[in-house]
């Protein structure tokens, strides 16, 4: 699918997916470098779907994706019976990309999990083109698969953590 100027693109961004992928890549997602996918055309809506653990302050990420234009949604995760953590976000996430399915002519939706796969059937039913991005690595190939186009959020789309690197990688200084 071609990027055409004036094209009106949302895009949705399942937080904690697109974080564990990079953290697992030892970086945090560069979301400046991110959103250049909708170059040239117009963003009616950019929302990352975040999760609030206790004990982190996110003030600072909240205020700099807030500069670049997104909109933040967050929630604290709520504890399962077996003592893990749960926020879950896909529910949401595939109410508002409905909600805006007649203001758009192009959905892109930044996660990996197979769970979208109707979403992105659904939002083709209303005429709305869906651009997938992630992580290969880390994505349900039936995901990329139902997508109109597939981007692939690549290292020079992360900032580097070194704090993620082990000590017995770091070079001395």
């Amino acid at each position: 699918m071609e990027k055409l100027p004036g094209q009106r693109v949302a895009v949705l961004i399942d937080g904690e997916n697109i974080y564990l992928s990079a953290k697992a890549r030892r970086g945090k997602p560069n979301y400046g470098k991110i959103m250049s996918v909708v170059n040239g055309r117009e963003v009616v809506r950019a929302i990352i779907y975040n999760i609030l653990p206790d004990g982190v302050d996110q003030s600072k990420f909240i205020y700099a994706v807030n500069n670049m234009g997104y909109e933040i949604k967050s929630k604290k995760p709520r504890p399962l019976p077996d003592g893990s953590l749960k926020a879950d976000w896909d529910m949401q996430i595939a109410i508002d990309a409905l909600a805006l399915a007649n203001k758009i002519d192009v959905m892109v939706i930044l996660t990996g999990d197979s769970d979208f796969v109707p979403l992105v059937y659904a939002l083709k039913s209303k005429g709305v083109k869906v651009e997938i991005m992630s992580f290969r690595e880390s994505t349900a190939r039936e995901l990329i698969d139902v997508a109109d186009k597939y981007y692939e959020i690549c290292d020079e789309m992360l900032i580097n953590d070194h704090k993620a690197i082990p000590d017995s990688l770091k070079l001395d200084n």
